[in-house]
């Protein structure tokens, strides 16, 4: 850094101003960026790569330690910040008490996309944001990872949506 130590007992300090461009000042700063490479040349290829990028699925003892954490909370924060109105806190009771049908039930009577909210929605900003547990040192609950848990729970036992929906119509 043009020869000053700044480490140094006595550093002596510019009296004026560098001037350089800002072509050059980003080479400079590209060092310090994380993700330095925004062109996306080092990606791979995803056109036929079905993964899920968004990790939240949980495993049945996963989802039962995660609902069981939940405080079950009177004025439900996670609810109110829930742009679909989800029951959050009946389906997370129903998940704790091994109802994962009942769970799979509520959530998809309030939103018939139960399983891609679950997946894709922005909890962090929204029901897990508000979730009172945020401080702790666990963390908040996982309540997108609890809805896809049940919502594929009762996607793998489908047969059992379908024989309500047979009693609903006749």
């Amino acid at each position: 850094s043009g020869g000053i130590n700044l480490l140094g007992l006595n550093p002596r300090m510019k009296t004026h101003a560098t001037l350089c461009s800002s072509a050059v000042k980003k080479q400079d700063k590209k060092q310090w960026k994380r993700n330095a490479d925004k062109s996306g040349s080092n990606c791979e290829m995803l056109e036929n790569n079905f993964d899920d990028i968004k990790h939240t699925t949980l495993s049945e003892r996963g989802a039962l330690r995660e609902a069981m954490r939940c405080l079950k909370c009177a004025d439900a924060p996670c609810q109110k910040s829930c742009p679909t109105n989800l029951d959050i806190k009946s389906f997370i009771t129903s998940i704790a008490n091994k109802n994962y049908y009942g769970a799979a039930k509520m959530i998809l009577s309030d939103n018939p996309l139960g399983l891609t909210c679950g997946m894709v929605c922005p909890t962090s900003d929204l029901c897990v944001g508000g979730c009172n547990l945020y401080a702790t040192e666990e963390g908040p609950i996982n309540i997108g990872g609890l809805q896809q848990f049940a919502t594929e729970v009762c996607k793998t036992y489908r047969w059992l949506v379908f024989l309500h929906m047979n009693q609903r119509i006749f």
